[in-house]
Order: C-alpha cells, then structure tokens, then sequence
C-alpha cells in the first residue's frame, strides 16, 4: 500500500526540494541485486529513491535510536535536518505539507496527528458493523483534513459497496478507481480493488462482477499474464460470474506459475473449481 502511496507523493512534490527515501538491507530473503532488479522492474510504480543500508547503520540510527514501533515507519526530516514527525509513510501527507510550507508545529503536530490517527482508526472500527456510520465518519474525516485525503477513494468505495442505497456512487467511484489504476499501469492496485470485491471471506450482497472483471482482466494483461497472484483473482471473478470451465482453466495457470506454499494454496481453488464443475454437470 506504502509504494504507489510515496510514488505519488514524490512526483507532486518533484519541484519543491522533496526527496523520498525507501530503506532497505540484507538479510535471508533480500539482497542487493534483488533489490536493484525490484526496483528495475517496478518502474513508475516505485518513482522514488531507494538507498541500501549497509550493514543496517542507518536502521539503528534511526529505528532503534527513536524506538520506533516497526515497519513500515517513516521518518520526516526537515530543511534543517531536524526529525519534525515519526509514523506511518500512509499518514505523512500532513506533516509533509505543512513542512513544506513552513506551518508545521514541532510541539503540537504530534498531538495533531495522534488526533487525525485516531479519527480515521474510528472509521475502520465502525465499518464491520455500521457502514452507514463508518460512511458519516469518513465524510467528515475528508471534510476537515483535506490534506489526508490521498489514498482515501478505496476506502471510500469499500463502505459504499456495504450500502445498497449507494450502489450508483458505489459504482460511479469504482469505476472512476479503476480507470485510474488502468492509466497508471498499475497492476497491483488493480488486482487489490478486484480482490477486494471477489475474496470468499469477504461478504457483499454486491460484488460488482462487472467492475472486479475489468480491474484483474487489465491487471493480468499489465503484469504479461504470468503472476500467480492475479491469475489467481481473474480466476475467482470468474468462479462468481459462474463461468466454472474458464475459472478452472485459468487457476490451474495460476498453480503452473506459483511455487511452493503458494502453489498449495492455489491448488485448494483448482479442486474448489473442479467440485464445483462435477456437481454442475451431473444436475
């Protein structure tokens, strides 16, 4: 979610002096080549910096230095090179902004934050139970903190999904996600709108099959058609749209291209797929 997130954040803020900086180090799973090939095949989808940290030096001056919580956490670092607020890289769009501008308070933008944090905590908290709430909260919540409003729209169109009485807008912003996404190239946010809609442990009365079909249909076809993962969603879109002999066909793709626990996991869809197909054809 950090990466398309600071992705943006680095090219609005392109001419006003703003670097990014994604840190990262050695460990089992995770070396440098790895990351230069990561970083490579990303492309615009990560379009900011990525710094190696030899030896995790930079990781304990920072981390361990500010006790922080864990990953992910951002550090904000003034023109001055004064830390001005630690936390999530989601919720750095205030800060950010009014460093810039000069009008962020160094004594009382913490409890600014922490007041923010708690707000849009209230609006996940309230969404399993009371969407209509959840919805009154994050209207509110766009409302008075404009600033904060980046990345909100999936959210958004995740309480309306919830509501029947809001299918229209629900539709008019899923759309409207979708073809953002699309014009990005950005097969990950793609296949995580779909996946939102079509994941079995997700209970909608709507899961908009028409919007999920679009989004993993685009998000295989930008990845070549090869990531298990998304042919894994194409093949759920089509398992609730009831094309059983194209679901099957395109999950068993899916367990071609995974590895390991993946590829288990993948499999118990295919022997879903198969029952599922055996029990439509001897009714």
């Amino acid at each position: 979610m950090s990466m398309p997130h600071l992705s943006q954040l680095q090219r609005d803020y392109k001419d006003k002096q703003v670097t990014i900086i994604g840190l990262t180090s050695e460990d089992r799973g995770n070396s440098l080549e790895q990351v230069k090939q990561m970083v490579t095949s990303k492309g615009d989808l990560m379009d900011y910096t990525v710094a190696w940290d030899v030896e995790r030096e930079t990781n304990t001056a920072y981390m361990k230095a500010a006790n922080a919580p864990g990953l992910p956490t951002s550090f904000l670092v003034d023109q001055t090179g004064t830390i001005a607020w630690i936390g999530h890289p989601l919720s750095v769009d205030i800060p950010l902004a009014m460093v810039v501008d000069g009008t962020w308070d160094y004594e009382e933008g913490p409890a600014l934050m922490e007041k923010i944090g708690g707000e849009r905590q209230a609006i996940y908290e309230a969404l399993p139970t009371s969407p209509a709430q959840a919805l009154n909260l994050l209207t509110k919540f766009r409302a008075d903190y404009p600033l904060a409003d980046k990345g909100l729209e999936g959210l958004h169109f995740t309480i309306l999904a919830q509501l029947p009485e809001q299918h229209e807008a629900a539709t008019e912003l899923g759309t409207a996600i979708v073809k953002k996404a699309i014009a990005d190239g950005s097969a990950a946010e793609l296949n995580g709108f779909a996946w939102g809609l079509v994941d079995p442990g997700t209970e909608l009365e709507d899961r908009f099959l028409d919007l999920a079909l679009l989004a993993a249909e685009k998000a295989n076809k930008i990845s070549g058609g090869e990531d298990p993962s998304i042919l894994d969603t194409v093949a759920r879109v089509h398992f609730w749209r009831g094309n059983l002999e194209l679901a099957l066909a395109t999950q068993k793709l899916a367990v071609e291209h995974a590895e390991g626990r993946m590829q288990e996991a993948l499999q118990k869809a295919v022997d879903e797929y198969s029952e599922a197909l055996e029990s439509k054809s001897s009714s």
